[in-house]
């Protein structure tokens, strides 16, 4: 393989951006235009952001440590080319060929593989003998790179090796990850809908937050993983291999009923933590549950599976809901100031109206604790009418949210996905935008 690279003709800057004209004057049908091909050349720690490369050819072109940040590569013919360590932050690869390449270490973060062929490939050479040899292995190699917040959904990702990746807030719908092995893998937050996981090396991965209800989840191995906050029903496990599978609690594993424990915690809140003692439902199965009304200020929720659960009007002041799941839950009128949400699952959730504005301090002018939902999912989440002022949204995904006539003077979206979101009546000039995607100019 060293050799084979050594071989590949260099390509400089200069050269790749008179090209990036010429072929997107091909994309246009403009006359002169030409399709760019790098196949079999060497284009390492280049500049390709921002550009539209759709369709462009690069078999076996070594692309390491190079730059594609917004770039399009969409339907592109990226066959055993190698993407180590390169940068596809933000990147468009829409039903591209991904087969056999090395994308170890790189960069996809909220990357577009919607549909995108991501399974072993062999590119075969004749050698001296006139003999037919591969000049790499053919395994599509995603070990250690970040996915986060990647549309994968229907990408054939079959046989990849993708040992201790991240791929928080990943979107797999419906992909196809047969023999795939991601063991040891950060999956938290991630949508497995429909996904089909048969035979696949899911040990040792945290599944927090993660939906894996509709997989197919046949001889997966699920040995060592933790299934804690993650949405999936017990028949899904039936033929899985779950051997110290970590699962949630339920409700009748706590030494105390539900109800004692809310008394207790209330005169806890109310005596000041002189009496009673603090809730503590930490990685406790709540779903289907309706606490609405009830006083949870100050209580430990985290990892927490509050999916479908009613907490309209819910007191959850100061409330550590930190990786709780909480799909559709209803949060309507709900406090939540100075709420801890960091990198929960509120996909489809109901926060109208809710109140999650900093919670100021007694006793110490001028400070106060703003609530925390950076790296949370709020896809399709409905807080028309809430009010988020200060609230970290930091790399939190809020696509098709609804944040209708929502408060969000001094709110942080730095990094945050936006895309579709109903922003009307709301003064987003107030709010920090840097970094965000889908917000326009």
């Amino acid at each position: 393989m060293k050799a084979a690279q050594e071989e590949l003709k260099r390509v400089s800057q200069v050269w790749l951006n008179e090209a990036f004209v010429l072929h997107e004057s091909y994309l246009l049908g403009k006359p002169g235009g030409h399709r760019l091909f790098l196949s079999f050349r060497d284009a390492q720690h280049l500049e390709f952001s921002g550009h539209d490369l759709a369709k462009v050819e690069m078999v076996a072109a070594q692309l390491s440590c190079a730059r594609f940040v917004g770039t399009s590569l969409a339907r592109g013919n990226l066959f055993g080319a190698n993407f180590e360590r390169a940068d596809m932050k933000n990147a468009d690869l829409t039903r591209a060929d991904l087969r056999g390449t090395n994308l170890s270490g790189a960069n996809f973060e909220n990357a577009n593989l919607h549909e995108a062929d991501i399974r072993n490939g062999f590119i075969l050479v004749r050698d001296k003998t006139g003999g037919l040899v591969p000049i790499r292995n053919g395994t599509t190699d995603m070990r250690g790179s970040n996915l986060t917040g990647a549309d994968l959904s229907g990408a054939s990702l079959s046989r990849i090796v993708g040992s201790r990746t991240t791929l928080t807030n990943a979107n797999f719908k419906n992909a196809k990850l047969v023999f795939a092995d991601l063991s040891n893998s950060d999956l938290r937050g991630a949508d497995f809908s429909g996904a089909d996981l048969t035979d696949a090396n899911m040990s040792g991965c945290i599944f927090q937050g993660a939906m894996l209800s509709g997989a197919l989840l046949s001889r997966t191995n699920l040995e060592g993983a933790d299934l804690t906050a993650s949405h999936f029903m017990p028949s899904d496990l039936r033929y899985a291999k779950a051997e110290g599978v970590r699962l949630p609690k339920t409700v009748t594993d706590l030494d105390k009923t539900i109800i004692e424990i809310f008394e207790d915690h209330g005169r806890w809140v109310s005596t000041l933590g002189a009496s009673g003692n603090q809730a503590d439902l930490s990685r406790v199965d709540l779903q289907n549950l309706d606490l609405s009304g009830v006083d949870l200020q100050a209580a430990i929720l985290n990892l927490a599976n509050l999916s479908f659960t009613a907490l309209r009007a819910t007191r959850l002041i100061m409330a550590n809901m930190a990786g709780a799941l909480a799909v559709e839950a209803d949060f309507s009128d709900a406090d939540l100031r100075g709420v801890r949400l960091e990198g929960a699952n509120l996909a489809r959730a109901t926060l109208r109206s809710a109140n999650l504005s900093p919670l100021s301090l007694i006793g110490l002018d001028g400070h106060s604790v703003p609530s925390n939902l950076c790296d949370a999912r709020l896809d399709g989440a409905d807080l028309s009418g809430a009010n988020v002022e200060k609230v970290d949204f930091s790399r939190a995904i809020l696509r098709n949210a609804s944040l209708k006539d929502a408060s969000i003077r001094e709110a942080c979206f730095m990094d945050a996905d936006l895309t579709g979101a109903d922003l009307r009546g709301t003064a987003l000039e107030q709010a920090d935008t840097r970094g965000a995607v889908g917000v326009r100019p």
